[in-house]
């Protein structure tokens, strides 16, 4: 139970500070598209011709991070019933499958979209903003969100049996 404990604290501070950090960078998109100046060295290379393409990927990124967000708060309800030792309830095997697809979507959206948006436009603050953006990552944990999911439906089915089972054994004797 300690590593489970440890597991929430972490998803918890994880949790709220891209719920910070997220309030924290629209508010200044918004700022930025409404043309205030916040003092932040930017770098923008856009058509001034396009500015509904530019309100679109903003929208694309804004929807983006809420999902990954929304995850993060799904695996924080898991850990959660977990801690209560509730591990095979409807709403755990739920949010692992949320939670998959989310990742799986993400990771498409971000594989065949960005790509083309990026050919359009480019802001730069001054740091990697790639920095965590592998491959295969979203592929990959939205496919083991997926598995867990299945895994918990099939130990949930399992459990029931077996109290039947039991239940049945009970009445023979």
């Amino acid at each position: 139970m300690r590593t489970i404990r440890i597991l929430d604290l972490i998803i918890t501070i994880l949790f709220y500070s891209m719920l910070g950090i997220g309030t924290i960078f629209f508010v200044i998109y918004t700022f930025f598209l409404f043309g205030i100046d916040l003092g932040i060295k930017t770098t923008t290379t856009f058509s001034s011709k396009n500015d509904d393409l530019l309100y679109l990927i903003l929208f694309f990124n804004f929807i983006f991070y809420s999902t990954y967000t929304y995850s993060i708060f799904l695996f924080k309800q898991n850990i959660t019933s977990f801690l209560n030792f509730n591990f095979f309830t409807d709403r755990v095997i739920i949010n692992f499958k949320t939670m998959g697809i989310i990742y799986i979507l993400g990771n498409i959206i971000n594989s065949l979209i960005i790509p083309f948006f990026k050919q359009h436009i480019k802001i730069d603050f001054g740091f990697d903003n790639n920095l965590l953006n592998f491959p295969l990552n979203g592929l990959i944990i939205g496919l083991f969100f997926l598995v867990m999911s299945k895994v918990f439906q099939i130990a949930k089915n399992q459990k029931k049996e077996n109290i039947e089972l039991k239940q049945e054994n009970e009445l023979t004797i």
